[in-house]
């Protein structure tokens, strides 16, 4: 039998082992070790590594044999690697991110069927090695890995049925999307965003059902807070979304947007980047393939480069793909530059003050950093009136004026900030109460277009943020 040695250098990483032919001494199996550079090659004391699968960014994944399993049953091992010019904050963030790896695995491949079981999580110190033959085992600084274990899934990822069977049909698009909708679904209502959906990621087995694989880049989603400048950004270019790639807050919607340009993948047997046009600012996607009206416009909304503009979860994509007409709202006119109304989805939050929940001890006055969070409304929640329909509030002719608060510039009025938070929301989704209050804490006797500019900077895609300060400039 060839064990596979998973130092990343090793010059020479297959070893035969004649001794795991014999079924009496395979059960009993004691350490080996790399004819090469001597890393360890029994991991766990029960995992053999058979042969390398793959490898991306920052791992690499190997088949492997469960020693202690009564059938001797394959499994995946994926080894964490870690690139040298990775800042010391980045080199812990993608360790966090393999750890998560293994805790959404843990929680999520237990509860459903289409998602991989985890098997293990341990550590691996092994005896460094210089790249050359090594003699002694304790050469060289000790060198720390990482690894996880999971449920092997037999069968061909879509990436690889493209490539070999060509282009998908419309049906075979749309029962693919079928199966992997509820998976999404399942995911997000645990409060994660997956960030790598694409067709190397979606494995079919043998009896036609679709796993979601690949959990290294799922993000938990608990504070609303987008990624500071300095942390990685995981994702696939050309599946990433905007909001995704500029490293802000990711929504459901931003792995609705990743499975929309899988389905063109599919559709057209093109890669995304020849699906865009020339500037990298639209899709161009239609001339490649024909499909119905109903697909083009559902997979045209899921596209869209504003997140509030796309369906808002899974299952609402799920239900057009199986109304019987074309899709409900997808036949809806797209919102043009002078709508004041949160279109993005019937189930909109309302960014009004009452929705807005200032959390911090009691008994205490709140601190400029408070944590602000967006209360659920009622289900289902009414989307807010045009602003210049609520009585009232007409910036023009306003009876009594809200007292503006101290830190406050006298230009910045209540009511021109809620109208700020309700069309940044347009464009950024829920995040958008938060970053109105954190602008209105960090930048104190701001301009109204200093204010607006400090705003637009927050949403991802150029063209909308002109947009953006257009509507309240203008």
């Amino acid at each position: 039998m060839d064990i596979y040695c998973t130092r990343p250098n090793c010059p020479d990483p297959v070893n035969a082992i004649p001794d795991l032919d014999d079924g009496t001494f395979f059960r009993t199996v004691q350490q080996r070790y790399c004819a090469a550079c001597t890393m360890p090659l029994v991991l766990d004391g029960r995992y053999l590594p058979l042969e390398r699968l793959g490898g991306g960014a920052f791992g690499t994944t190997f088949l492997g044999l469960d020693l202690r399993s009564a059938k001797q049953r394959h499994c995946v091992i994926k080894q964490l690697q870690l690139r040298n010019h990775l800042a010391p904050n980045q080199v812990e963030g993608v360790k966090r991110a393999f750890r998560r790896e293994a805790e959404i695995l843990e929680v999520l491949g237990d509860n459903h069927h289409q998602i991989p079981t985890l098997f293990a999580y341990f550590g691996l110190t092994a005896p460094g090695f210089t790249g050359s033959r090594a003699s002694d085992p304790h050469q060289g600084e000790p060198e720390e890995y990482i690894y996880l274990v999971q449920e092997y899934v037999q069968g061909r990822d879509l990436d690889k049925e493209l490539r070999q069977n060509g282009r998908f049909s419309e049906a075979d698009v749309l029962e693919i999307m079928q199966q992997v909708l509820p998976v999404l679904q399942f995911i997000h209502d645990r409060g994660a965003i997956h960030r790598d959906i694409k067709p190397s990621n979606m494995m079919r087995d043998q009896n036609g059902r679709i796993y979601l694989i690949d959990f290294g880049a799922v993000k938990q989603v608990t504070t609303g807070v987008p990624l500071k400048s300095n942390s990685l950004v995981f994702g696939t270019l050309g599946f990433a979304p905007p909001e995704q790639i500029a490293g802000k807050q990711v929504y459901p919607s931003t792995d609705l947007y990743s499975l929309a340009v899988t389905a063109l993948c599919l559709l057209t047997g093109q890669s995304p980047e020849a699906l865009l046009d020339a500037n990298g600012d639209s899709w161009n996607w239609h001339p490649y393939t024909r499909v119905s009206d109903r697909l083009e416009q559902l997979l045209d909304k899921m596209l869209e480069f504003v997140p509030g503009r796309r369906f808002q979860s899974a299952k609402e994509v799920l239900a057009a793909i199986t109304a019987r007409s074309a899709a409900q709202g997808l036949n809806q006119p797209r919102p043009n530059a002078d709508d004041k109304t949160l279109l993005a989805s019937p189930y909109e939050v309302d960014f009004s003050q009452d929705g807005i929940e200032t959390q911090f001890p009691p008994h205490r006055a709140a601190p400029a950093h408070a944590e602000t969070l967006v209360t659920p409304p009622s289900y289902p929640p009414q989307p807010p009136q045009p602003l210049q329909n609520i009585p009232g509030h007409n910036l023009s002719s306003h009876p009594a004026p809200a007292p503006v608060p101290p830190n406050l510039h006298p230009a910045l009025h209540p009511v021109f900030v809620k109208r700020c938070r309700e069309e940044l929301a347009y464009y950024i989704g829920p995040i958008a109460g938060l970053v109105v209050e954190e602008a209105i804490a960090e930048h104190t006797l701001v301009s109204l277009q200093q204010f607006v500019e400090i705003l637009a900077q927050e949403i991802p895609d150029p063209q909308a943020g002109l947009e953006f300060r257009r509507k309240l400039l203008s």
